[in-house]
């Protein structure tokens, strides 16, 4: 370490200590306060940190209250002087309560993870030069006071209030380096408003959080949220909200970070507390808006300047009708502008709407729509009804009865008419008031039978596209989905597993709109189908807020259709979305109900699912004798169903089974058929999974060489499809034969490559066992304290997850690692906690306890 770096830790060091004694706390109530380890806070007091987290920064400085400058010198200060880790600094881990996400994964550079999600500023941005530099004032004054600045920037529907935004979005992006979320709350669509729980989990996924990590309450998402602000200069742009609700949770805390939220409400509520500044904006001025229209237009506008004040005012100076006409206009350059204007004037509707979508913007509307193709204007008022934030030119095709080359014209002449906003590619968005508009059209123009037959294309487009991507992905898994009909709309060309896997990512926020669209208004199938489908994707990729909806949704479509077996495979995703979070008594509550449910309609493929599942459930609560009788059972019913597959995958999950229960023999058996069907199938993931049961079988048995061979073979399977969890679980075994070999410091080094994994992917049961295991490398290593550290961590751990067994175990190993030390209070505690749990859970390990217990006296251990 280098001179430079030395007095870079010790001064912040030095300030950290003065700012907790200046609180009047102490290193424990700072812990405490701020959900940060009590060695983190002395280890970074005394200056033995190789540097301070970023995430723990932030955490530290809103547990002291810091602001305005003294925050601004704080997250300096912890910045000088930032030195690599031993194993290369890959990874900034955020150290909140020892089990934080990484800032970026193992390989990724810090950069990757810095989100920049503005959207493009629209072409020809004109005038309201005095509403951004308001704006800039606005910001210029927060940052002067260390204060967080909320601008609300309100207005009249088509008034330009998002282009406003994100043109000064982009403006000011330089001055946040942490990155720049954009959030559309949908406030005014149609369908329901951006739930602000939904919105939440975007901007902590955006923020680096892993699906398992993301909490299912709204106030502990707020809380995670305003917690990764902490420290960091981030902007936050959320746009359309209906009202001050929706965006009050999703306001950052940290000074240095700012918001800008856009709404036709006034937005009282926020103004009223919690601080916000509004800023009303209102038509184009004269000048403004015929300035948009010549720059639209070209040098033909300034032939008749004053019908182009006429159509600037048939427009109302509003931005959205002002770029429609221009455009319509610039379509049709044979047309003289006075014309253009003289049929515009003609459109007006009689009279004034009661409601918000004003007469003059309406006309405009109805005029430009009036000079489509018949085919684009009827795909228009079609595509008005998918239920997503947008679409592509397969789901149009499909609506619309056309091929694809058709709605990919279709799609762009629309855009060029300023009727759909692009999004990137083939995609393409509408603005809420011309999806409004067009939903009333084709209200008008087709009946109820073919609005209903164009959304039964399009579900059946997206149920046999997610059917094709999931097999390109899962080919191994294609005999355990729904059975699909082919859709008769064209499908994407899916050759390869990035492509399946690069379309689902694409489309997921479209299929979750589906199943919530055909749950609410009586598609069961679909939503089961789509539910269904998605399992294995949603499982692998760790979607866990979107799971939640999916499944949710479902279930609720196949208890009002009365479908048994579509409630049972909700039930056992809802069982698989509570295995990813950790919470594994919940999961195995809907695993039992979805294999009584599959019982019940005699599914005995369905029933198996839910036995593996159970066994898979017992084996993470190492409760090895039940989770063999859940395997068994699954194996029979497999075979049953006829699923060789399935029965094959149930062995293996036995074999894991019988390792720990030392019946080594028979483990050695399964594994050695798992292997053939799989191989047989070409299954590259079970294989893989197999070869790192044979590695558990190797361990077992004390061949230590043979063991880390078959690790690495399924390591290297593992990294090359991309399997984070399996890696980490791969990266421990191997941790675990350098330990068994005495080479603790390799053993160190691949356990915290493991543990940077499970942190990644949210593994809660993963990480308790490397923290166990990573402890006890550090107990060899000759570092006592440091493992008790460890064991700490994984004690909360177990809390979270509700797994009394493995709280148990922490306690009994804090409460030796304690009495090796001669600490035999704190040994005792913990042991009389130990004893508890097991004697609850009537395991055999609560004699050892007692025993444990009643030689405390006979002095220190030799």
């Amino acid at each position: 370490m280098s001179g430079t770096e030395a007095t870079a830790r010790a001064a912040f060091g030095q300030l950290l200590r003065r700012r907790r004694q200046a609180s009047g706390l102490s290193q424990e109530e700072l812990g405490e306060r701020a959900g940060v380890g009590v060695r983190t806070i002395r280890d970074l007091e005394r200056a033995r940190r190789a540097r301070p987290y970023r995430h723990t920064v932030g955490l530290l400085a809103e547990a002291l209250g810091l602001r305005g400058p003294q925050l601004d010198e704080f997250v300096r200060l912890s910045r000088q002087g930032r030195e690599l880790e031993p194993d290369g600094g890959q990874a900034e881990r955020a150290e909140a309560d020892g089990r934080g996400t990484l800032k970026a994964a193992a390989g990724l550079p810090d950069a990757a993870m810095v989100p920049r999600q503005l959207p493009a500023s629209v072409s020809c941005f004109t005038g309201r030069a005095a509403e951004l530099g308001a704006l800039t004032g606005m910001l210029s004054e927060a940052t002067g006071t260390g204060a967080v600045m909320i601008s609300a920037l309100v207005g009249t529907a088509g008034v330009g209030k998002t282009a406003t935004a994100v043109h000064w979005a982009h403006q000011v992006a330089g001055r946040f380096p942490d990155g720049q979320l954009y959030v559309n709350l949908r406030g005014y669509d149609l369908g329901e408003p951006l739930a602000a729980a939904d919105a939440l989990a975007s901007c902590l996924r955006a923020l680096g959080v892993p699906g398992q990590q993301i909490p299912d309450e709204i106030e502990e998402r707020a809380q995670l949220y305003r917690s990764r602000l902490a420290g960091r200069r981030v902007l936050v742009v959320l746009d359309n909200a209906r009202g001050s609700d929706q965006a009050r949770s999703l306001l950052p805390g940290a000074p240095g970070c700012a918001a800008v939220i856009t709404s036709r409400d006034a937005l009282a509520g926020l103004v009223a507390a919690d601080g916000a500044r509004r800023l009303d904006l209102d038509v184009l001025p004269p000048a403004e808006a015929s300035g948009l229209l010549r720059s639209l237009i070209g040098p033909r506008a300034d032939a008749d300047p004053s019908a182009l004040a006429e159509l600037a005012a048939l427009c109302a100076r509003l931005p959205l009708a002002l770029r429609i006409a221009a455009e319509l206009a610039a379509a049709r350059p044979e047309a003289p502008l006075a014309g253009l204007v003289a049929e515009l004037a003609e459109s007006r509707l009689d009279g004034l709407d009661a409601g918000e979508d004003r007469t003059d913007i309406r006309a405009v509307f109805s005029w430009s729509v009036r000079h489509l193709p018949d085919p684009v204007a009827e795909a228009f008022a079609l595509v008005s009804l998918h239920p997503g934030e947008d679409i592509d030119i397969y789901a149009t095709a499909a609506l619309t009865s056309t091929t694809v080359a058709q709605a990919r014209r279709t799609l762009r002449q629309l855009h060029r008419a300023s009727l759909m906003q692009a999004a990137g590619g083939d995609r393409y968005g509408m603005h809420d008031l011309l999806r409004a508009y067009t939903r009333e059209q084709v209200g008008a123009r087709d009946t109820e039978r073919e609005q209903q037959r164009a959304l039964t294309r399009l579900f059946d487009y997206y149920r046999a596209a997610a059917a094709a991507a999931v097999d390109i992905v899962f080919p191994a898994q294609r005999h355990r989905r729904p059975r699909v009909s082919p859709a008769s709309a064209q499908m994407p060309a899916l050759p390869r597993d990035a492509d399946g896997r690069q379309w689902l990512d694409s489309e997921l926020a479209n299929l979750v709109a589906v199943v919530v669209h055909c749950a609410r208004h009586g598609r069961p199938q679909h939503a089961a189908d789509l539910a269904a489908i998605l399992s294995r994707y949603l499982w692998h990729a760790r979607h866990v807020p979107e799971a939640r909806v999916i499944y949710d949704y479902a279930l609720q479509a196949a208890r009002q259709s009365g479908d048994l077996a579509a409630e049972a495979a909700a039930l056992n995703g809802l069982g698989t979305l509570g295995r990813m979070k950790g919470q594994i008594r919940a999961a195995a509550g809907h695993y039992q109900a979805a294999r009584d449910l599959y019982r019940t309609c005699g599914d005995r493929g369905g029933e198996a699912r839910a036995l593996n599942n159970l066994g898979a459930i017992e084996s993470e609560d190492t409760s090895y004798r039940s989770a063999a009788g859940y395997y068994r059972e699954a194996v029979a019913a497999y075979q049953t169903a006829g699923d060789d597959m399935g029965a094959a995958m149930a062995l293996c999950g036995l074999a894991g089974a019988e390792i720990e229960l030392d019946f080594c023999d028979q483990a050695a058996g399964h594994l050695d058929h798992a292997l053939r069907v799989f191989g047989a199938a070409g299954d590259e993931l079970n294989q893989a999974h197999a070869l790192g049961r044979l590695g558990e079988l190797s361990l077992r048995r004390g061949q230590l060489a043979q063991a880390a061979g078959f690790f690495d073979l399924a390591l290297t399977t593992y990294r090359r499809i991309g399997s984070q969890v399996n890696i980490g679980v791969q990266l421990f075994n191997l941790g675990d034969v350098s330990l068994r070999q005495g080479d603790c410091q390799k053993a160190i080094g691949c356990l915290r490559q493991a543990l940077e994994q499970f942190r990644q992917v949210g593994g809660g049961y993963g990480e308790i066992q490397v923290l166990r295991s990573l402890a006890e490398a550090m107990r060899i290593a000759g570092d006592p304290a440091a493992a008790r550290a460890e064991l700490e961590t994984a004690l909360r751990l177990a809390a979270e997850t509700g797994s009394s067994y493995q709280k148990a175990r922490m306690h009994r190993d804090l409460a030796e690692s304690h009495h090796s030390a001669g600490q035999d209070e704190q040994a005792r505690r913990h042991w009389l906690l130990a004893l508890d749990l097991y004697a609850q859970l009537g395991a055999p390990e609560a004699d050892q306890v007692r025993s444990r217990l009643g030689g405390l006296t006979a002095g220190p251990p030799h």
